[in-house]
């Protein structure tokens, strides 16, 4: 078999291509190409992952969320309670009037508060979708370094073009 022939191919996010030769692996992509020589890799490997810290920040800004929409009306109901009390044209002391400003002020920030509950909760609906989703990840090892290449979900190709690379390895050796 010549040196030249394709042996496996993988496209990466982005335009980048991963091609399997002979001898080689060759990373090409828009900006850049890098020639990975079979004899110097020392092992593959390919997993697919979930970060669990992605799960942590999901059920934390859903925790956050459901706070924020819990308080919100008694907050506002609060506020509004004050704001009939100091709001009393009878009473137009300067300390009343500041309290009555500050009141409004905290109405106009309690109104506010549903849209950041659906905004955290939207976040962490998202970061939860990640963490399920997860990534494939393949990790071609070196004697000192190795050099990894990841994708969105459990992929079935790059899993088939590790076990290419895996095998061409083994034929080599054996």
């Amino acid at each position: 078999m010549s040196n030249d022939a394709v042996l496996a191919e993988f496209d990466i996010r982005g335009g980048d291509r991963l091609t399997l030769y002979a001898n080689r692996v060759v990373q090409q992509g828009a900006d850049a190409m890098e020639t990975i020589p079979l004899a110097q890799l020392a092992s593959v490997r390919v997993a697919f992952l979930r970060e669990p810290a992605r799960l942590a920040w999901s059920i934390g800004l859903l925790v956050v969320a459901l706070v924020v929409a819990i308080i919100t009306g008694p907050l506002q109901r609060g506020i509004a309670a004050s704001v009939a009390k100091y709001g009393d044209p009878a009473r137009p002391e300067s300390l009343d009037a500041l309290l009555l400003a500050i009141f409004n002020f905290f109405g106009a920030f309690a109104s506010l508060l549903p849209a950041l509950a659906a905004a955290l909760a939207a976040g962490g609906v998202a970061l939860f979708v990640y963490y399920w989703l997860g990534g494939t990840t393949l990790t071609l090892a070196f004697a000192a370094t190795e050099r990894a290449w990841a994708v969105r979900g459990r992929d079935r190709a790059l899993v088939q073009f590790a076990e290419a690379i895996g095998d061409r390895l083994a034929a080599r050796t054996g």
